[in-house]
Protein backbone atom coordinates (compact mmCIF):
# COMPACT_ATOMS: atom_id res chain seq x y z
CA UNK A 1 0.00 0.00 0.00
CA UNK A 2 1.36 3.41 -0.93
CA UNK A 3 1.69 5.84 1.94
CA UNK A 4 0.34 9.16 0.84
CA UNK A 5 2.21 11.13 3.44
CA UNK A 6 4.72 10.83 6.26
CA UNK A 7 5.82 13.04 9.10
CA UNK A 8 9.32 14.48 8.89
CA UNK A 9 10.62 15.57 12.28
CA UNK A 10 14.08 16.90 13.07
CA UNK A 11 15.76 16.03 16.36
CA UNK A 12 15.63 18.33 19.39
CA UNK A 13 18.75 20.45 19.52
CA UNK A 14 18.96 20.53 15.72
CA UNK A 15 19.22 23.92 14.06
CA UNK A 16 18.02 24.71 10.53
CA UNK A 17 19.38 27.81 8.82
CA UNK A 18 18.65 29.08 5.31
CA UNK A 19 20.01 32.03 3.41
CA UNK A 20 19.55 32.88 -0.26
CA UNK A 21 20.00 29.56 -2.10
CA UNK A 22 21.91 27.67 0.62
CA UNK A 23 20.75 25.82 3.72
CA UNK A 24 22.46 24.20 6.69
CA UNK A 25 21.24 21.66 9.25
CA UNK A 26 23.33 21.30 12.42
CA UNK A 27 22.79 19.01 15.40
CA UNK A 28 24.20 20.47 18.62
CA UNK A 29 24.19 17.08 20.36
CA UNK A 30 25.99 14.92 17.78
CA UNK A 31 27.76 17.82 16.00
CA UNK A 32 26.58 16.36 12.71
CA UNK A 33 25.64 18.72 9.91
CA UNK A 34 25.17 19.06 6.21
CA UNK A 35 25.00 21.95 3.79
CA UNK A 36 22.71 21.86 0.78
CA UNK A 37 21.31 23.88 -2.09
CA UNK A 38 17.77 25.11 -1.68
CA UNK A 39 15.15 24.16 -4.19
CA UNK A 40 11.75 25.78 -3.93
CA UNK A 41 10.28 22.71 -2.21
CA UNK A 42 13.22 22.12 0.14
CA UNK A 43 13.02 25.77 1.22
CA UNK A 44 9.31 25.30 1.86
CA UNK A 45 10.00 22.22 4.01
CA UNK A 46 12.70 24.10 5.97
CA UNK A 47 10.35 27.03 6.59
CA UNK A 48 7.69 24.63 7.87
CA UNK A 49 10.22 23.01 10.22
CA UNK A 50 11.30 26.46 11.42
CA UNK A 51 7.76 27.51 12.28
CA UNK A 52 7.49 27.26 16.11
CA UNK A 53 3.87 26.09 16.01
CA UNK A 54 4.84 23.06 13.89
CA UNK A 55 7.05 21.68 16.70
CA UNK A 56 9.92 20.74 14.36
CA UNK A 57 7.66 18.56 12.19
CA UNK A 58 6.06 18.76 8.75
CA UNK A 59 4.25 16.56 6.25
CA UNK A 60 6.20 14.89 3.44
CA UNK A 61 3.96 13.89 0.54
CA UNK A 62 4.21 11.22 -2.15
CA UNK A 63 5.21 13.98 -4.60
CA UNK A 64 8.23 14.72 -2.42
CA UNK A 65 9.32 11.08 -2.55
CA UNK A 66 8.95 11.04 -6.33
CA UNK A 67 11.17 14.11 -6.72
CA UNK A 68 14.76 12.89 -6.82
CA UNK A 69 16.21 16.15 -5.47
CA UNK A 70 13.83 16.30 -2.51
CA UNK A 71 14.18 12.56 -1.86
CA UNK A 72 17.98 12.77 -1.76
CA UNK A 73 17.73 15.66 0.69
CA UNK A 74 15.40 13.69 2.98
CA UNK A 75 17.64 10.62 2.80
CA UNK A 76 20.69 12.71 3.71
CA UNK A 77 18.86 14.31 6.60
CA UNK A 78 17.44 11.09 8.02
CA UNK A 79 19.61 8.18 6.94
CA UNK A 80 23.07 9.57 6.36
CA UNK A 81 23.38 12.23 9.06
CA UNK A 82 20.65 10.96 11.40
CA UNK A 83 19.33 14.49 11.94
CA UNK A 84 15.68 13.69 11.45
CA UNK A 85 13.03 10.98 11.71
CA UNK A 86 10.33 9.80 9.31
CA UNK A 87 7.13 8.28 10.70
CA UNK A 88 3.84 7.15 9.18
CA UNK A 89 1.51 9.96 8.32
CA UNK A 90 -1.44 8.23 9.93
CA UNK A 91 0.33 8.31 13.30
CA UNK A 92 -0.07 11.15 15.75
CA UNK A 93 2.00 14.20 14.86
CA UNK A 94 5.47 13.90 16.46
CA UNK A 95 6.62 16.56 18.89
CA UNK A 96 10.20 17.82 18.83
CA UNK A 97 11.01 21.01 20.71
CA UNK A 98 12.82 23.53 18.57
CA UNK A 99 15.93 25.14 20.15
CA UNK A 100 14.87 28.73 20.88
CA UNK A 101 16.95 31.33 22.64
CA UNK A 102 15.35 32.57 25.87
CA UNK A 103 17.15 35.28 27.77
CA UNK A 104 16.45 35.47 31.49
CA UNK A 105 17.63 39.08 31.70
CA UNK A 106 18.01 41.15 28.54
CA UNK A 107 18.34 44.90 27.92
CA UNK A 108 14.58 45.41 28.13
CA UNK A 109 14.51 43.71 31.54
CA UNK A 110 17.20 46.04 32.90
CA UNK A 111 15.48 49.08 31.38
CA UNK A 112 12.30 48.04 33.19
CA UNK A 113 14.15 47.62 36.49
CA UNK A 114 15.92 50.95 36.00
CA UNK A 115 12.67 52.81 35.30
CA UNK A 116 11.25 51.41 38.53
CA UNK A 117 14.18 52.49 40.65
CA UNK A 118 15.71 49.03 41.11
CA UNK A 119 18.41 47.14 39.27
CA UNK A 120 21.17 46.03 41.60
CA UNK A 121 21.17 42.62 39.91
CA UNK A 122 22.83 44.14 36.84
CA UNK A 123 26.14 44.08 38.74
CA UNK A 124 26.08 40.27 38.47
CA UNK A 125 27.05 40.71 34.81
CA UNK A 126 30.55 41.85 35.87
CA UNK A 127 32.77 38.77 35.66
CA UNK A 128 36.25 40.19 35.20
CA UNK A 129 38.09 43.46 35.88
CA UNK A 130 41.21 44.69 34.06
CA UNK A 131 43.14 47.42 35.88
CA UNK A 132 45.98 49.06 33.93
CA UNK A 133 47.82 50.03 37.10
CA UNK A 134 50.72 51.85 35.39
CA UNK A 135 52.90 51.78 32.28
CA UNK A 136 55.97 49.84 31.16
CA UNK A 137 58.90 50.96 29.01
CA UNK A 138 58.34 47.66 27.21
CA UNK A 139 54.62 48.18 26.75
CA UNK A 140 52.99 48.46 23.34
CA UNK A 141 49.92 50.51 22.49
CA UNK A 142 49.20 48.45 19.34
CA UNK A 143 49.17 45.13 21.19
CA UNK A 144 47.01 46.68 23.90
CA UNK A 145 44.20 47.14 21.35
CA UNK A 146 44.09 43.38 20.76
CA UNK A 147 44.83 41.76 24.12
CA UNK A 148 45.62 42.79 27.71
CA UNK A 149 49.15 44.18 27.35
CA UNK A 150 50.90 46.98 29.30
CA UNK A 151 50.76 50.50 27.90
CA UNK A 152 53.90 52.34 26.83
CA UNK A 153 53.11 55.57 28.70
CA UNK A 154 50.71 56.82 31.33
CA UNK A 155 50.17 57.61 35.01
CA UNK A 156 49.65 55.18 37.88
CA UNK A 157 46.17 54.23 39.00
CA UNK A 158 45.70 54.92 42.72
CA UNK A 159 45.48 51.92 45.03
CA UNK A 160 42.49 53.32 46.91
CA UNK A 161 40.54 53.76 43.68
CA UNK A 162 41.36 50.22 42.56
CA UNK A 163 40.22 48.72 45.85
CA UNK A 164 37.08 50.85 46.05
CA UNK A 165 35.97 50.07 42.50
CA UNK A 166 36.62 46.36 43.06
CA UNK A 167 34.50 46.44 46.22
CA UNK A 168 31.64 48.16 44.37
CA UNK A 169 31.81 45.45 41.66
CA UNK A 170 31.65 42.57 44.14
CA UNK A 171 29.20 39.85 43.14
CA UNK A 172 29.18 36.02 43.08
CA UNK A 173 30.22 35.96 39.42
CA UNK A 174 33.27 38.23 39.67
CA UNK A 175 35.90 35.55 39.09
CA UNK A 176 39.11 37.37 38.25
CA UNK A 177 40.89 40.71 38.61
CA UNK A 178 43.79 41.47 36.26
CA UNK A 179 46.57 43.89 37.22
CA UNK A 180 48.33 45.01 34.02
CA UNK A 181 51.59 46.96 33.86
CA UNK A 182 54.97 46.79 35.59
CA UNK A 183 53.84 45.63 39.03
CA UNK A 184 57.28 46.11 40.59
CA UNK A 185 57.44 49.83 39.84
CA UNK A 186 53.99 50.40 41.30
CA UNK A 187 54.05 52.13 44.71
CA UNK A 188 53.00 49.77 47.52
CA UNK A 189 52.51 46.89 45.10
CA UNK A 190 52.72 44.35 47.91
CA UNK A 191 49.81 46.03 49.68
CA UNK A 192 47.81 46.17 46.45
CA UNK A 193 48.32 42.47 45.70
CA UNK A 194 47.56 41.39 49.26
CA UNK A 195 44.36 43.45 49.54
CA UNK A 196 43.03 42.56 46.08
CA UNK A 197 43.75 38.88 46.68
CA UNK A 198 41.78 39.11 49.91
CA UNK A 199 38.51 40.21 48.29
CA UNK A 200 38.32 38.35 44.94
CA UNK A 201 38.59 34.73 43.89
CA UNK A 202 41.63 35.10 41.67
CA UNK A 203 44.15 37.76 40.66
CA UNK A 204 46.22 37.62 37.48
CA UNK A 205 49.24 39.88 37.10
CA UNK A 206 50.02 40.60 33.43
CA UNK A 207 53.57 41.82 32.91
CA UNK A 208 56.10 41.90 30.07
CA UNK A 209 58.78 39.22 30.00
CA UNK A 210 61.55 41.84 30.34
CA UNK A 211 59.98 43.50 33.40
CA UNK A 212 59.37 40.10 34.93
CA UNK A 213 62.94 38.86 34.35
CA UNK A 214 64.50 42.02 35.79
CA UNK A 215 62.68 41.49 39.10
CA UNK A 216 63.26 37.78 39.53
CA UNK A 217 65.02 38.33 42.85
CA UNK A 218 62.03 40.17 44.30
CA UNK A 219 59.77 37.42 43.02
CA UNK A 220 61.76 34.69 44.70
CA UNK A 221 61.97 36.51 48.04
CA UNK A 222 58.30 37.29 48.39
CA UNK A 223 55.51 35.00 49.58
CA UNK A 224 52.53 35.31 47.26
CA UNK A 225 48.87 34.60 48.08
CA UNK A 226 47.60 31.26 46.77
CA UNK A 227 45.08 32.88 44.43
CA UNK A 228 47.72 34.89 42.54
CA UNK A 229 49.19 33.97 39.15
CA UNK A 230 51.42 35.72 36.62
CA UNK A 231 50.91 36.00 32.86
CA UNK A 232 54.34 36.81 31.45
CA UNK A 233 53.96 38.41 28.00
CA UNK A 234 56.74 38.04 25.44
CA UNK A 235 56.78 39.37 21.87
CA UNK A 236 60.08 37.67 21.05
CA UNK A 237 62.05 34.54 21.84
CA UNK A 238 63.73 35.10 25.24
CA UNK A 239 67.53 35.36 25.14
CA UNK A 240 67.68 33.66 28.53
CA UNK A 241 65.39 31.32 30.41
CA UNK A 242 63.85 32.42 33.66
CA UNK A 243 63.89 29.79 36.39
CA UNK A 244 60.11 29.69 36.56
CA UNK A 245 60.02 26.46 38.53
CA UNK A 246 62.09 28.01 41.32
CA UNK A 247 59.44 30.62 42.12
CA UNK A 248 56.65 30.06 44.62
CA UNK A 249 53.85 31.39 42.42
CA UNK A 250 51.92 30.13 39.38
CA UNK A 251 53.43 31.50 36.16
CA UNK A 252 52.16 31.17 32.60
CA UNK A 253 54.14 32.53 29.66
CA UNK A 254 52.19 34.07 26.76
CA UNK A 255 54.13 34.30 23.50
CA UNK A 256 52.96 36.80 20.90
CA UNK A 257 53.56 35.66 17.31
CA UNK A 258 53.43 37.63 14.07
CA UNK A 259 54.38 35.08 11.41
CA UNK A 260 54.32 31.40 10.66
CA UNK A 261 58.08 31.17 11.14
CA UNK A 262 57.73 32.88 14.51
CA UNK A 263 55.03 30.42 15.50
CA UNK A 264 57.21 27.45 14.56
CA UNK A 265 60.18 28.80 16.55
CA UNK A 266 58.05 29.38 19.64
CA UNK A 267 56.36 26.01 19.27
CA UNK A 268 59.78 24.29 19.11
CA UNK A 269 60.87 26.21 22.22
CA UNK A 270 57.79 25.12 24.13
CA UNK A 271 58.31 21.49 23.12
CA UNK A 272 62.03 21.55 23.98
CA UNK A 273 61.84 23.36 27.33
CA UNK A 274 59.63 21.78 30.01
CA UNK A 275 59.58 25.10 31.86
CA UNK A 276 57.33 26.46 29.07
CA UNK A 277 54.99 23.47 28.85
CA UNK A 278 51.96 25.55 29.87
CA UNK A 279 52.81 28.49 27.61
CA UNK A 280 50.21 30.02 25.32
CA UNK A 281 50.75 31.26 21.76
CA UNK A 282 48.71 34.30 20.74
CA UNK A 283 48.73 35.81 17.22
CA UNK A 284 48.98 39.61 17.00
CA UNK A 285 48.34 41.88 14.03
CA UNK A 286 51.12 44.45 13.59
CA UNK A 287 49.83 46.22 10.48
CA UNK A 288 52.17 44.32 8.14
CA UNK A 289 51.32 40.64 8.65
CA UNK A 290 47.88 40.38 7.06
CA UNK A 291 48.99 37.35 5.00
CA UNK A 292 49.81 35.49 8.24
CA UNK A 293 46.25 36.10 9.45
CA UNK A 294 44.71 35.19 6.10
CA UNK A 295 46.64 31.91 5.99
CA UNK A 296 46.30 30.88 9.62
CA UNK A 297 43.59 32.81 11.44
CA UNK A 298 40.83 33.46 8.90
CA UNK A 299 37.88 31.05 9.00
CA UNK A 300 37.41 28.65 6.10
CA UNK A 301 34.58 26.41 4.94
CA UNK A 302 36.57 23.42 6.22
CA UNK A 303 36.76 24.99 9.69
CA UNK A 304 32.98 25.30 9.78
CA UNK A 305 32.50 21.69 8.70
CA UNK A 306 34.57 20.58 11.71
CA UNK A 307 32.95 22.88 14.27
CA UNK A 308 31.55 21.34 17.46
CA UNK A 309 29.30 23.70 19.37
CA UNK A 310 26.66 22.86 21.94
CA UNK A 311 23.21 24.42 21.91
CA UNK A 312 24.26 26.68 24.79
CA UNK A 313 27.32 27.90 22.87
CA UNK A 314 25.23 28.72 19.81
CA UNK A 315 22.77 30.65 21.97
CA UNK A 316 25.69 32.60 23.45
CA UNK A 317 26.78 33.59 19.93
CA UNK A 318 23.24 34.78 19.21
CA UNK A 319 22.97 36.90 22.36
CA UNK A 320 26.34 38.30 23.44
CA UNK A 321 30.00 38.67 22.64
CA UNK A 322 31.86 35.87 24.38
CA UNK A 323 35.16 37.79 24.11
CA UNK A 324 33.93 40.98 25.79
CA UNK A 325 30.89 40.15 27.88
CA UNK A 326 31.32 40.67 31.61
CA UNK A 327 34.63 42.54 31.33
CA UNK A 328 35.36 46.07 32.48
CA UNK A 329 38.71 47.67 31.63
CA UNK A 330 40.06 50.57 33.68
CA UNK A 331 42.93 52.57 32.20
CA UNK A 332 45.50 54.57 34.23
CA UNK A 333 43.54 57.79 33.61
CA UNK A 334 40.54 56.19 35.36
CA UNK A 335 38.31 55.82 32.30
CA UNK A 336 36.29 52.60 32.22
CA UNK A 337 35.72 50.63 29.02
CA UNK A 338 33.97 47.46 27.99
CA UNK A 339 36.40 47.31 25.06
CA UNK A 340 39.30 49.74 24.64
CA UNK A 341 38.56 50.10 20.93
CA UNK A 342 35.30 51.91 21.73
CA UNK A 343 34.46 54.93 23.83
CA UNK A 344 34.48 54.73 27.66
CA UNK A 345 31.17 54.53 29.50
CA UNK A 346 32.34 56.06 32.73
CA UNK A 347 35.15 56.69 35.15
CA UNK A 348 36.54 54.76 38.10
CA UNK A 349 34.80 57.28 40.38
CA UNK A 350 31.42 56.44 38.84
CA UNK A 351 29.04 53.74 40.00
CA UNK A 352 29.69 50.38 38.28
CA UNK A 353 25.91 50.09 38.04
CA UNK A 354 25.70 53.15 35.77
CA UNK A 355 28.59 51.91 33.62
CA UNK A 356 27.15 48.43 33.12
CA UNK A 357 23.68 49.83 32.48
CA UNK A 358 25.04 52.07 29.71
CA UNK A 359 26.96 49.19 28.16
CA UNK A 360 24.00 46.78 28.14
CA UNK A 361 21.50 49.35 26.85
CA UNK A 362 23.67 51.47 24.54
CA UNK A 363 27.07 49.82 24.22
CA UNK A 364 28.93 48.28 21.31
CA UNK A 365 30.97 45.60 23.04
CA UNK A 366 29.15 43.16 25.30
CA UNK A 367 26.32 42.60 22.82
CA UNK A 368 28.42 42.84 19.64
CA UNK A 369 27.31 39.80 17.64
CA UNK A 370 27.35 38.73 14.00
CA UNK A 371 24.08 40.40 13.04
CA UNK A 372 25.66 42.81 10.54
CA UNK A 373 26.55 42.25 6.89
CA UNK A 374 28.19 40.20 5.53
CA UNK A 375 27.81 37.77 8.46
CA UNK A 376 24.03 38.26 8.60
CA UNK A 377 23.84 36.80 5.07
CA UNK A 378 25.79 33.64 5.92
CA UNK A 379 24.37 30.30 7.08
CA UNK A 380 27.38 29.91 9.39
CA UNK A 381 26.44 33.15 11.16
CA UNK A 382 25.91 31.60 14.61
CA UNK A 383 28.56 28.89 14.34
CA UNK A 384 31.37 31.44 13.91
CA UNK A 385 33.16 32.77 17.00
CA UNK A 386 32.05 36.12 18.37
CA UNK A 387 33.61 39.21 16.73
CA UNK A 388 37.04 39.88 18.22
CA UNK A 389 39.51 42.72 18.53
CA UNK A 390 41.35 41.31 15.52
CA UNK A 391 38.53 42.48 13.25
CA UNK A 392 38.76 45.94 14.79
CA UNK A 393 42.55 46.06 14.41
CA UNK A 394 42.48 44.88 10.80
CA UNK A 395 39.43 46.95 9.90
CA UNK A 396 37.22 44.16 8.57
CA UNK A 397 33.78 43.02 9.76
CA UNK A 398 35.00 39.43 9.86
CA UNK A 399 38.08 37.30 9.31
CA UNK A 400 36.64 34.83 6.87
CA UNK A 401 37.30 33.15 3.52
CA UNK A 402 33.68 32.01 3.11
CA UNK A 403 31.82 33.78 0.33
CA UNK A 404 28.12 34.50 0.89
Amino acid sequence: MTIEKQWLSINPGTFVWTNKNIGLVYDSETFSSFRFKLSERILEICNELLCPSNLNSTIITSEDFSNINTLNWINTLVNIHNLGVLSRGDNKKPVSLKPILKLLNDADFYKYEHSNGVGGSIIKNIHELHFYINFSFFGNDIYFRQLPFPLRNGPSLGIDKILQFTQYCQNPFLLNVNLIGNLFTYPDYKELVEKIAGVVKHVTIKITYTDFASHKEELSEQTWPQNISFNVLSDSIPSELIGLQELNVSIFVVFLVFSEDGYNLINDLINDKPVYRDALIVPVYNGENISFFEDNIYTSREDMDEIKLTKREIFIHQALNSNDFGKLIILPDGNVYANVNFEPYGNIDDSPYSIVYKEITKGKSWLRIRNQEPCSNCIYQWLCPSPSNYELAIGKPNLCHIKV
